[in-house]
């Protein structure tokens, strides 16, 4: 029985060996695959830890940068925490408020050295001194506070008063060049009115000579009043027959058209025309036009004014006999200050079409092949206009009475 028991126990032995070896070649292979996934993991988190570092150094960099960039910024830079304390300040904010500043409620500094409102404020620096800054606040996100943005701009507000003072004057230069524009053509009327009174003079003559010369400068009076109102923007006021307009030209382009030996023709009227403004201001206006064309008229031929009704609108045009408007000069002739005649302002032209536009209306030079110019203005009818008496152009005043004046027939001359 002894070699039997130890055959088995031989067997045995050979199989725990076998066991062993078996366990053995496994380790063996987890141990090399454990080695493997070390490496890779190993790798993995060194290309990790480079990745970290290379952000970490990147946001360093930008730190920096952001850090750089706000002490170099021009404008005023405040952080205040979410309970409203300054907690850091930029170099500009620090120049205009302090460093003392740093720890403080915003409010109270605000309340010591600002006031204004909305992104308009001034710094207080003394008592003779203050600052021009805009304001804006920015909430941080997640409640962390608000950021507060300025800007001194206190030299660009003095260039803008500046520039505006500027203009200011600009525009009263061209206004008091507009006004003595207009008070040419009266003035000139009242002066050969006045110029033609001698000792020598008979009474009665000598009397007419005078009213005139009074009358004239009446009416130039009131057109300086009315350009005055025109000027301050309130030249739409009230109604005139465009008869009245017509007839007070006549009589202010009376001697001036009979000393160049021009006539002024008339056509006829449509009736029941009320324009809306006053009428000095009209007068004048198209005074400008008329003077215009009188300037370019040559002796012996006449002017004619057409007016008809156009819609609801008023179409007047104004023609002379002179060399006319270059096609290239249509659009240019109503610009301030250009003018085609040696010595001329420039501004008659300027002045029409402005007041024409402040009547909601249009005004421009009608290219045509006959000779001469033609001014033509488009203006919205008065819609109160009751029917007038149309035929021969007569004083409005005294047409009741039924009186009729020399030289007011529609078709005679100047």
């Amino acid at each position: 029985m002894k070699p039997e028991a130890d055959s088995a126990e031989a067997a045995r032995l050979a199989q725990a060996f076998a066991v062993f070896n078996e366990t053995s070649r496994t380790l063996s292979e987890a141990y090399a695959t454990l080695q493997v996934e070390i490496a890779r993991l190993n790798d993995e988190l060194a290309r990790t830890n480079a990745k970290l570092r290379d952000e970490l150094l990147e946001k360093e960099r930008l730190h920096r940068r952001l850090a750089l960039l706000l002490q170099a910024l021009p404008g005023a830079v405040v952080s205040l925490d979410p309970q409203g304390t300054i907690q850091e300040m930029n170099p500009e904010a620090a120049r205009l408020f302090g460093l003392q500043a740093v720890g403080r409620p915003w409010a109270a500094v605000a309340e010591e050295s600002l006031s204004g409102a909305g992104s308009d404020w001034r710094l207080r620096r003394g008592e003779d001194a203050e600052l021009r800054l805009t304001l804006s606040v920015n909430q941080l996100p997640d409640g962390q506070g608000r950021l507060l943005l300025m800007q001194d701009v206190t030299e660009a507000r003095q260039r803008e008063e500046a520039f505006q003072r500027r203009e200011r004057l600009a525009a009263l230069g061209e206004t008091m060049a507009g006004l003595a524009h207009q008070l040419r053509t009266p003035l000139a009327t009242a002066l050969l009115s006045i110029s033609q009174l001698t000792p020598q003079t008979e009474p009665a003559r000598f009397a007419r000579l005078r009213d005139r010369g009074i009358e004239r400068l009446r009416s130039l009076e009131r057109s300086i009043n009315e350009m005055l109102r025109f000027l301050r923007g309130e030249g739409g006021d009230g109604t005139v027959p465009l008869e009245k307009v017509l007839w007070d030209l006549r009589q202010e382009f009376d001697d001036l058209l009979r000393q160049k030996n021009v006539a002024l023709q008339i056509g006829e009227l449509p009736p029941g025309v009320i324009l809306p403004g006053g009428g000095p201001a009209w007068v004048s206006v198209i005074g400008n036009i008329l003077h215009n064309a009188l300037q370019f008229s040559p002796a012996g031929s006449a002017i004619l004014v057409a007016a008809q009704r156009d819609g609801q609108a008023l179409l007047l045009r104004i023609r002379d006999a002179g060399p006319g408007i270059a096609l290239q000069d249509c659009e240019r002739v109503f610009t301030p200050f250009y003018s085609t005649r040696s010595g001329g302002t420039g501004l008659g032209l300027a002045i029409v079409r402005d007041f024409v536009n402040s009547m909601g209306g249009r005004c421009w030079a009608e290219p045509a092949a006959l000779p001469g110019a033609c001014i033509a203005l488009s203006v919205p009818l008065w819609q109160g206009a009751q029917a007038l008496e149309s035929g021969p152009l007569r004083n409005p005043d005294e047409q009741a009475k039924g009186e009729n004046r020399d030289g007011c027939r529609a078709d005679t001359a100047g």
